[in-house]
């Protein structure tokens, strides 16, 4: 605030006593000095033009005229349910405290730029929330370029890399900050998506479009076939199955429409509803409603010294749809990385499938998930993907 000039009716009273006191004002009273009355009435012009412009700033910075659009009634609603509204420390970050930085360049071009606010008002650009959510994405990269290019100005006002007391952050914030003021990043590149809801990609359609491609796509000398999505399967002997995607499918025959066919996996004794790739590993193949856990088959029980209980290795057979399954590993592969690189390159250089090991990459999506704007299925299509390919994996 203090690069700023501000004025108020005291100083400005100051201002004209000062003049008393010097006999100026005497002189700008005087006839025989109207240049100088001329010059000074301008000085005192500005200087009430320049407070009133400071007003006029200091009140489009407050909340209540920021929403007074009709549309910002929408990021205001993710605004007050956001920490940045309310949170154990009592402290709020308004519109203007993230959006407004206090540099006095770029304080100026954010009010010029926020002028097309206006324009969109007047033109009715975003007249409801389906309007608005079509232009999410475009107006949130937007502000993000705006923060990469200021260097997250606003963010920083309140946040420093240099005042963080590291030993009291998470062991993956501890590294991530780290990380950031080693390799020069800004705050912006890795905290979307805090106050306002994360925009839809179009990556995100166009990659389950191209998946979608595949389904149904097998032939008879196929011995394996995998699951593109979640899907449903029912249980020959009864219940249902969920299968995850990467679900291997043998033994399997085809009847119209349906598959029928065969699915191995690991029980831990106890948790008998998931279905896991491999013995220890919790790569999860299927979740099993009741009726389905009564009708599996165990192949063999064995202890597991490293998670020091009982595994059960079972089969069980299902029937599901056609469309649901394909011949084509490499496409789901390559539909997971397409995750990897699309969704976890914001942050940081995406990170190779054998870096962790299988259980390790449940714990690490897990804590970026909402940071990203996966959905529920993806997330769990880029989970089993790393898992499938770690590096305690054959």
């Amino acid at each position: 605030m203090s690069s700023r000039l501000s004025f108020n009716y005291n100083e400005l009273t100051l201002f004209i006593v000062f003049l008393h006191a010097i006999g100026l004002w005497e002189k700008i009273m005087s006839k025989q000095k109207l240049p100088i009355v001329g010059s000074l009435v301008l000085v005192v012009l500005g200087a009430v033009a320049l407070w009133g412009g400071q007003q006029v700033l200091k009140a489009t910075n407050s909340p209540e005229f920021c929403v007074s659009c009709h549309s910002m009634e929408h990021p205001r609603a993710e605004w007050e349910g956001s920490s940045h509204f309310s949170n154990a420390k009592g402290v709020r970050a308004e519109c203007a405290d993230c959006h407004v930085p206090q540099d006095g360049t770029h304080y100026l071009k954010a009010k010029v730029t926020a002028l097309k606010d206006i324009w969109y008002t007047m033109t009715n650009k975003l007249p409801d929330k389906a309007a608005y959510e079509a232009h999410r994405a475009e107006m949130a990269q937007r502000v993000w370029d705006e923060m990469k290019e200021n260097d997250s100005m606003t963010c920083r006002s309140c946040h420093s890399l240099d005042a963080m007391e590291l030993s009291a952050q998470t062991a993956l914030a501890q590294q991530s900050h780290t990380n950031a003021k080693a390799n020069g990043q800004t705050c912006i590149d890795c905290h979307k998506g805090l106050v306002h809801f994360l925009p839809e990609t179009t990556d995100n359609a166009a990659g389950a479009n191209e998946l979608a491609k595949y389904s149904g796509q097998f032939a008879t000398i196929d011995k394996t076939l995998y699951t593109l999505a979640i899907s449903t399967a029912q249980v020959i002997k009864g219940g249902e199955a969920r299968l995850m995607p990467f679900a291997e499918l043998n033994n399997w025959k085809e009847n119209n429409e349906k598959i029928s066919a065969t699915i191995q996996g690991w029980q831990q004794v106890g948790a008998e509803s998931l279905v896991y790739m491999d013995l220890g590993k919790r790569i999860t193949v299927a979740v099993l409603d009741e009726d389905a856990k009564a009708n599996v088959t165990t192949v063999k029980t064995v202890h597991d010294e490293v998670t020091d209980s009982d595994w059960k290795q079972i089969a069980f057979d299902v029937n599901l749809a056609k469309a649901d399954i394909s011949a084509d590993l490499n496409a789901l592969n390559v539909f997971g990385q397409n995750l990897n690189q699309t969704h976890c390159s914001g942050c940081h250089a995406p990170i190779n499938a054998d870096h962790y090991t299988a259980n390790q990459w449940i714990g690490v999506v897990n804590s970026m998930k909402d940071r990203t704007s996966m959905t529920d299925d993806q997330v769990r299509a880029l989970t089993i993907y790393l898992q499938r390919n770690a590096k305690d994996m054959k």
